[in-house]
């Protein structure tokens, strides 16, 4: 494991399996014979045509900006060690990866939409195997641009590493979880364009190489001694520009055909075959895109060159301007607006396509690295320089013989001003926007400060907001001093949280107290009962509401609930109870109290109850006349109460004929009639 601050790198880490679809078969012997084969099928999955963004730790240059990135090669980290090695690119060589880090400048390559994947590779390369998504983003170059910026095969083995590093290294662990990264470089060195003093914008993209090994160009045999990192590649935009290129040629495929040929100068040179049509030109300025041109040097025939800006500014105007469901599409593609010339339609040479996992745009604007900033200081203590004799025949913009000079820096601030008191005039923009300039004085003064004295009821005048401190001293400025304080220390409370909890729940509990008063105050407004009682604040509507509707029925109560009503009325008063009640009983049952009192002086009461002699009543017999008469008053009661029935139903319960009830059928009586005529006749019935 290595120290922090230290990294060990490996050449290499190939997993024992690639991506891709296996099968797995198996037999076992045992005792009693050999077991039916097995056969599984395992898939080793890896990302073929995105990359996830939880594998990319780390990228440089950073995305959309802008700086001195002349001296350091473009890179980017991934979190699997194994990643570039994961697809077999040689079987012979598992070393060489199938991933490759390239970057472009503007005009020398496309970058597509989502396209089907099947569309993201060259025509005619297959790729076996499944793949991770439906989608992706292909990268399409020419011939030329894949000799000039691609890497070799042999080249791939030597820009991936494998760098291990100290977890708890934050700066170098970038947040990994088992130390181990996986380092894709670039190249190609980002460079500013010195011969005509502008910055390139260039895009770095991390291509899938993967059944296209022969396309990449093959080493030389006698590379050049000296590097011209600023040569001239391809630049399509310049015919995209100048040419009108209509929708029928489009159809037809009758494209603008382009070429690289050697100039004069040694240089390669674009030809187009078609003649320039300016509509098109001023069009094609007004969209306000892109990039300058490498080499400075105008086109062949009537070819006029045109320039593109797009910086970080531009990006910036882009997503403030746009929608905000588009801000991100928009800003997207205003990143890699100069990459989206169709190659195909505008080159004769072959095109090739490869699928880009991960993409990204940075501009180099050679202010200079470190290196050149300390060689371009210059104090004359040790003499100087002589002055270089190709001095008048080159750019403005060429590196000078020291270095690149610093970046220039802001004038110096005027001398302070400052009062005997402490106070510093500093410049204020008030709220309208006026600038002004008020006083300001810190905690720390040196000068003897007025306090603030109490009021009368000895306390001190509290601020609510810091506008209420703001003063005008006798220049007419404004002296912000108090209210800058009071806005500091309110910030500094606000940044404890047990400060704000603390605040809320106060807030919370005050503010819903006052609320329950406010609607309590404006429901009993029109009681013209309940109002009166209401006195003092209860936090609580329901509290309120009851607590005065309680008193209010306790004080009148036949107003609020009813007139109050006994729970039992007393009947008429029972005359004959008047004298002695044991006398009345003794009397309704027919026995002698006398003899029971004289019974209970030897026994209990009960007992000479129990033994009073008690009269009986000997069984009476109905008289025909009697029997006749109850019988005539049960048919009417009865005639009465089944009127309505016999009358809704048709049906006839008998004949009332001189007060005697007659039945339709002989025995058709009910059990009542029965009685009636036992009791009559003096016979004794079972129920």
């Amino acid at each position: 494991m290595p120290k922090p601050g230290f990294f060990i790198l490996h050449s290499a880490a190939i997993p024992p399996l690639t991506a891709g679809d296996y099968r797995l078969q198996g037999t076992q012997e045992v005792a009693g014979g050999p077991t039916a084969p097995y056969t599984g099928h395992v898939r080793v999955t890896s990302p073929r045509f995105s990359l996830p963004p939880d594998q990319i730790l780390s990228i440089f240059p950073p995305p959309n900006s802008d700086g001195a990135y002349e001296a350091r090669l473009p890179q980017v980290v991934l979190r699997r060690r194994t990643l570039p090695w994961e697809r077999a690119m040689d079987p012979n060589n598992r070393r060489i990866p199938w991933l490759a880090l390239v970057v472009i400048a503007e005009g020398e390559g496309q970058l597509s939409g989502d396209t089907p994947v099947k569309d993201c590779v060259t025509p005619g390369v297959p790729l076996t195997g499944p793949n991770d998504v439906d989608t992706g983003v292909y990268l399409a170059v020419s011939r030329t641009v894949v000799d000039k910026v691609f890497p070799t095969a042999e080249d791939l083995q030597l820009l991936v590493h494998v760098r291990e590093v100290d977890l708890n290294d934050t700066e170098l662990a970038m947040g990994d979880d088992d130390g181990f990264l996986a380092v894709v470089l670039a190249n190609r060195l980002p460079q500013y364009d010195r011969q005509n003093c502008k910055p390139v914008r260039y895009m770095a993209c991390l291509i899938n190489l993967e059944g296209q090994l022969n396309v990449l160009p093959a080493p030389e045999a006698d590379p050049p001694l000296v590097f011209n990192a600023v040569a001239f590649v391809q630049d399509v935009r310049i015919a995209a520009a100048n040419v009108n290129l209509t929708t029928d040629h489009y159809v037809m495929g009758q494209g603008i055909k382009l070429q690289a040929e050697v100039g004069s100068a040694g240089g390669p040179q674009l030809v187009a075959d078609a003649q320039a049509d300016q509509g098109v030109a001023e069009q094609a300025s007004g969209r306000g895109l892109a990039a300058p041109s490498h080499s400075g040097a105008p086109a062949q025939g009537s070819v006029k060159t045109q320039s593109w800006s797009v910086t970080q500014a531009s990006v910036n105007q882009v997503a403030v301007s746009a929608a905000p469901a588009e801000a991100g599409r928009l800003v997207r593609d205003a990143m890699v607006e100069g990459f989206r010339f169709p190659l195909e339609f505008y080159l004769a040479e072959t095109t090739y396509r490869f699928p880009v996992l991960a993409h990204w745009t940075f501009t180099c604007t050679g202010a200079g690295s470190f290196e050149t900033l300390m060689q371009g200081l210059d104090v004359g203590l040790l003499g100087t320089l002589p002055a270089d004799p190709l001095a008048a025949v080159k750019p403005d913009c060429a590196p000078p013989q020291k270095g690149d000079a610093p970046p220039p820096t802001k004038p110096p601030r005027p001398d302070p001003e400052v009062t005997e008191t402490g106070h510093v005039g500093l410049p204020h923009l008030t709220r309208r926007g006026d600038p002004l300039r008020a006083w300001y004085r810190g905690p720390f003064t040196l000068h003897i400060t007025e306090r603030e004295k109490p009021q009368a009821d000895e306390r001190l005048v509290l601020a609510h907001i810091s506008d209420q401190l703001r003063r005008i001293v006798p220049d007419g400025r404004e002296d912000l001093a108090l209210a800058a304080a009071f806005e500091i220390g309110r910030l500094l409370a606000l940044s404890q949280p047990s400060v704000v909890a603390a605040l809320m729940r106060w807030r919370r509990e005050q503010f819903g107290a006052e609320r329950a008063r406010q609607i309590a105050a404006a429901a009993m407004s029109n009681l013209s009962l309940v109002a009166p009682a209401l006195k003092g604040s209860i936090a609580d509507l329901g509290q309120l509401a009851g607590k005065q509707l309680i008193l209010a029925a306790a004080k009148a109560p036949d107003k609020v609930l009813a007139p109050n009503r006994p729970l039992v009325d007393p009947g008429r008063p029972l005359k004959y109870l008047a004298g002695n009640l044991d006398q009345v009983i003794a009397d309704g049952f027919g026995f002698s109290l006398d003899v029971v009192r004289g019974a209970s002086s030897s026994q209990a009461i009960v007992a000479a109850l129990n033994k009073a002699a008690v009269p009986q009543a000997t069984a009476a017999r109905f008289d025909p006349g009697s029997s006749a008469n109850l019988k005539a008053a049960l048919s009417a009661a009865v005639d009465e109460l089944t009127s309505g029935a016999i009358a809704t139903h048709g049906g006839t319960l008998g004949t009332n004929v001189g007060g005697v009830l007659h039945q339709p059928s002989p025995g058709g009586g009910d059990a009542l009639d029965e009685l009636l005529e036992a009791a009559s006749a003096g016979k004794e019935t079972r129920q």
